[in-house]
């Protein structure tokens, strides 16, 4: 990963990471990312004395970062990028940073659906293995959930997610992370995107190739995930836009299909009348 940073050679990096500081390994690491940027470039480090965890770690990481810089381009270390990946998110973050509903950048496609002959597409749906995004977007980030009681009691997750299968899905998901059953930080993330109505921007074609799928890993243990170690692709330029700043329905059928596990013969009445009536809103 730090190959291909080296080659876009950003004039300011942050680096963070978890601890414990007195193991040997953390230490050898951070000696090597520090060591490898050769660039003129300002750091700025975030090195955890103690071992954190997932959900603190990289939700205190991110606080940090975003209280310093008002726009992200965010890497996890198993992530390896494509070199337009970087290009990608920074045209991204320069043409919708006024946008309050365009929260996240994605660079992970990870069903491989293309919308006709645009560049990218808008989802409610938003992968974080390898993402960009603003400090406007992550002030409504909570990584304690603190609102999802309300939220589930007032019936919000089955007036947004039209399909019954997603909204089952995303209820057994956020009860579990709220209950602090599950370590990790970016289901969070996805419950303030639905709070707040926001899209994630999807490229085309899969920008950001997930390395950490195996026995080790915290959360990806499967090596042989349709996911793992996805092969990626170059952005062409100039970069075709949609022509309408919506969630594209077929996309995020096709993402609970392929990724979530949505069967294919479920499909209720009130998301086949969502889907009619985006087709033909204007």
């Amino acid at each position: 990963m730090l190959e291909v940073i080296r080659q876009a050679r950003p004039s300011h990096l942050l680096v963070a990471a978890d601890g414990p500081e007195d193991d040997s390994r953390c230490q050898e690491t951070r000696r090597l990312i520090l060591a490898g940027i050769d660039w003129p470039c300002t750091v700025e480090t975030l090195f955890s004395p103690t071992r954190q965890g997932c959900k603190k770690a990289v939700s205190s990481a991110l606080d940090w970062a975003f209280e310093r810089h008002a726009e992200l381009i965010i890497l996890e270390d198993d992530c390896l990028p494509d070199l337009s990946f970087f290009s990608f998110c920074d045209e991204m973050l320069k043409l919708y940073r006024d946008v309050p509903e365009i929260m996240q950048i994605c660079g992970s496609n990870l069903t491989g659906f293309q919308a006709a002959d645009e560049n990218y597409f808008f989802s409610r749906f938003g992968p974080i293995w390898g993402w960009a995004s603003w400090r406007r977007a992550w002030q409504a980030y909570d990584v304690n959930m603190s609102c999802w009681p309300e939220f589930r009691k007032a019936g919000r997750l089955k007036k947004i997610c039209t399909e019954p299968f997603e909204a089952s899905w995303r209820k057994q998901v956020f009860d579990a992370v709220h209950q602090g059953r599950v370590d990790t930080w970016d289901y969070q993330w996805a419950f303030a995107k639905l709070v707040q109505g926001g899209l994630s921007i999807v490229p085309a074609c899969n920008l950001v190739s997930n390395l950490g799928f195996g026995a080790d890993s915290t959360h990806t243990s499967n090596p042989n995930d349709p996911r793992a170690a996805l092969p990626t692709e170059s952005m062409a330029s100039p970069l075709v836009h949609p022509s309408r700043r919506a969630a594209c329905v077929q996309a995020d059928q096709h993402y609970l299909r392929t990724v979530v596990g949505l069967p294919a013969v479920v499909c209720s009445i009130a998301a086949v009348r969502h889907m009619i009536r985006s087709l033909l809103r204007p």
